[in-house]
């Protein structure tokens, strides 16, 4: 599961989430990690009860469409809790909420159980800031390059994203599938 969300299911990349997000980013890497880390605890957590509540109280009552309010209220109570807690320092951006959220719905839409559920939500979280970081390096890379009536760095990163969906849709991952099943001998 780690494997197949971080990289070839990213969330970042085939499910958009952040897409904007990881290209406009401009944080120094201290200030990302912590992000970082905020993300995951917040998300992990909402995570966690969400899929609880959800399987425990909306699923006997037949009311699962509700999933995405409950989920974003528990969000929201974490998040506050935790920004409260250790979010000395740290300004409120529109990644600390967007993107653990997105990813708290894709754990518990896509998690068959609560570990699955909260190691799906970490892993989209990681995954996006895996991408922060290349999109970083890139970007670095880029500037020694560029023109200023030439391509702008934002169509260069698209056009990198692009080259990377490519890359992992051309790699198939079938064969992970059956040696994780304990096909392969």
């Amino acid at each position: 599961t780690i494997i197949y969300y971080l990289l070839s299911a990213s969330a970042v990349l085939f499910y958009g989430i952040g897409i904007n997000k990881s290209i406009s980013h401009s944080a120094s890497l201290a200030s990302s990690v912590l992000t970082c880390f905020k993300s995951l605890f917040s998300a992990g957590s909402a995570t966690a009860v969400s899929w609880l509540l959800v399987n425990w109280l909306l699923v006997p009552v037949q009311l699962v469409e509700l999933f995405p309010l409950v989920s974003a209220l528990i969000f929201i109570f974490f998040s506050t809790l935790i920004e409260i807690f250790i979010g000395i320092g740290i300004r409120q951006s529109p990644i600390d909420f967007s993107i653990p959220l997105l990813s708290v719905f894709l754990g518990i839409n896509e998690g068959i159980g609560i570990a699955s559920a909260v190691v799906i939500s970490c892993v989209s979280i990681i995954s996006f800031y895996c991408m922060v970081i290349i999109f970083d390096c890139v970007r670095q890379r880029i500037s020694f390059y560029t023109v200023e009536k030439g391509l702008k760095i934002y169509c260069i990163l698209l056009l990198c994203l692009a080259v990377v969906i490519i890359a992992i849709c051309g790699f198939n991952v079938s064969w992970l599938n059956v040696y994780l099943e304990g096909g392969a001998k």
